[in-house]
């Protein structure tokens, strides 16, 4: 078998949430250089065969792409080989309205496909129901950037102005502090361990802070020290750990995705790293990544205004 992923769905009283646990892809894994454009890549735009500058995403069990249209100010979903998405949340111009969205970033999702919304703009958490007009506010005068889920039902944020990572539970007030030392915190994820990864993007690093412990580790890149080697980052803005705990990294201003084994001292090239551009093997400021249930790779394309899927070469690992 090359690779596993499962989900795990825990139900609460009141929010049964869908956590989907990361892939266990073997160190040797490799996807093909070239991806294929699986939402937009139609220049910015507002139709929907388009997008304007998407940063989050996340894939459900049936290839469905979720993504944050951010500068259209909208959530949209684009079911497998369509050629245009359909309006999930917001979509009804910039604003602070209940049935509207200013600049959202990442996103997340329960059982259920009730969408999760880091609405950026409006200092907000918005919980939106699949095909309902206007969302629900969990928590204002937050700011946040990144969101995601564990497997006991709390939910973590990202906070670029405290510089930290909050841990919650619906209802409320205020949130637990997991993650200190950072400078503007992105996309955040968990390990099965509830280990915190964060992309510290100020800080061109990737942190680790382990469950009860507020003082983080590198993992990948070097503190304050930006640039393109393979131990470096560049405004890293996302991070996805697998079970064997080897990092994907959405290394945004070197344009590409890179892996980090764990424990190593410095990562290879996944995909992209031909500088910004436009063609199939490039990138152009990616802020998101994710795979789905086969192991192919999904990339938010950020200014080349698309999601990239690369295809995971099926020979790259032995089959047991």
């Amino acid at each position: 078998m090359i690779y596993q992923i499962f989900f795990c769905v825990v139900s609460l009283s009141t929010l049964p949430l869908f956590v989907k646990c990361q892939a266990n892809i073997c160190p040797t894994a490799t996807w093909s250089p070239n991806g294929v454009t699986v939402a937009g890549g139609h220049r910015s735009g507002s139709a929907f065969n388009q997008l304007n500058t998407p940063i989050g995403i996340l894939i459900d069990d049936d290839q469905t792409i979720f993504v944050a249209d951010t500068s259209n100010h909208r959530i949209v979903k684009w079911k497998a080989n369509v050629s245009s998405g359909s309006l999930v949340a917001g979509g009804n111009g910039k604003g602070d309205r209940l049935d509207q969205l200013n600049s959202p970033q990442y996103i997340a999702m329960d059982k259920d496909k009730t969408i999760y919304i880091g609405d950026w703009g409006n200092q907000r958490l918005q919980r939106w129901i699949q095909n309902t007009q206007s969302g629900k506010t969990i928590l204002g005068n937050i700011t946040l950037l990144g969101i995601t889920f564990d497997n006991e039902g709390s939910f973590y944020l990202s906070d670029y102005i405290n510089n930290q990572v909050t841990k919650w539970r619906l209802g409320q007030t205020t949130g637990q502090i997991v993650a200190l030392g950072l400078n503007i915190p992105r996309m955040i994820r968990l390990d099965s361990y509830r280990s915190v990864y964060v992309a510290d993007a100020h800080n061109h690093r990737i942190m680790k802070f382990n469950e009860g412990i507020t003082k983080g580790i590198v993992v990948a890149g070097r503190t304050n020290d930006s640039g393109s080697a393979e131990d470096q980052l560049n405004y890293p803005r996302s991070v996805i750990v697998d079970d064997s705990g080897s990092i994907y990294v959405a290394d945004t201003n070197n344009h590409r995705i890179m892996r980090w084994l764990k424990g190593a001292t410095s990562g290879t090239l996944v995909v992209g790293g031909r500088g910004g551009g436009t063609a199939s093997d490039q990138l152009f400021y990616p802020s998101d990544l994710i795979f789905d249930t086969y192991g192919n790779l999904y990339v938010a394309d950020t200014f080349n205004h698309r999601v990239q899927k690369f295809l995971i070469n099926k020979n790259s690992c032995n089959r047991l």
